[in-house]
């Protein structure tokens, strides 16, 4: 989406890409008056595509408590999503990433659509232990396929994570017993019933 200040793709990362990656075509470039140009990538949107994004998102109905209202995060005229909790990713990704993000070229979405694919399977309620053997094999195949895309400047320790992510859920059984969510819903209900702000602890 290419948010400013979110965004990874800055002028950093396209400097980087000079000396580790040989991908002209995301070279900075210098213009006639000596300023310098980053070139749109093919893996971020124009801004028409953005707000048609944008757009679907506050027009998208979920079944009552599935999340929250998404809606309310897209902003048409920016074209970006903004205060997105932590679930609100986790629907987004899971469910809607591949869906959004057809506008992409097929060798870019294909393993956009493999890792939100891949963190489906994985939040099941049910896991069989050979295809958790597959899935770890297959989450290392997608990472390399992101890394040929994105510049190295997108990948740091949290977009290495979901190659873990498979052991945990080995050791640890289904994630729905794991995870936080329901735990942060009863932390939230119980402090709504407290009168006294300053001491929720009493």
């Amino acid at each position: 989406m290419d948010v400013t200040g979110k965004t990874k793709d800055n002028v950093k990362a396209r400097l980087d890409l000079l000396e580790h990656c040989r991908r002209s075509e995301l070279h900075i470039q210098e213009s006639a008056n000596n300023k310098s140009l980053k070139p749109k990538a093919s893996y971020s949107f124009t801004m028409e595509q953005k707000r048609k994004i944008c757009e679907w998102v506050k027009n998208l109905k979920m079944p009552d408590g599935y999340a929250s209202n998404l809606g309310k995060r897209a902003d048409i005229e920016r074209g970006i999503l903004h205060g997105m909790k932590s679930h609100d990713c986790h629907v987004f990704m899971e469910q809607l990433l591949s869906i959004a993000f057809c506008g992409l070229p097929e060798n870019i979405w294909k393993p956009m659509a493999e890792i939100s694919l891949f963190f489906k399977d994985l939040c099941s309620s049910t896991l069989r232990v050979e295809n958790l053997v597959w899935m770890a094999k297959n989450i290392v195949v997608i990472t390399n396929k992101l890394e040929k895309i994105l510049p190295p400047g997108f990948f740091d320790v949290m977009e290495h994570l979901p190659i873990h992510l498979v052991h945990e859920a080995l050791l640890g059984g289904p994630v729905q017993y794991r995870w936080m969510y329901p735990f942060e819903r009863s932390i939230g209900k119980s402090k709504r019933g407290i009168k006294n702000k300053h001491r929720v602890e009493g």
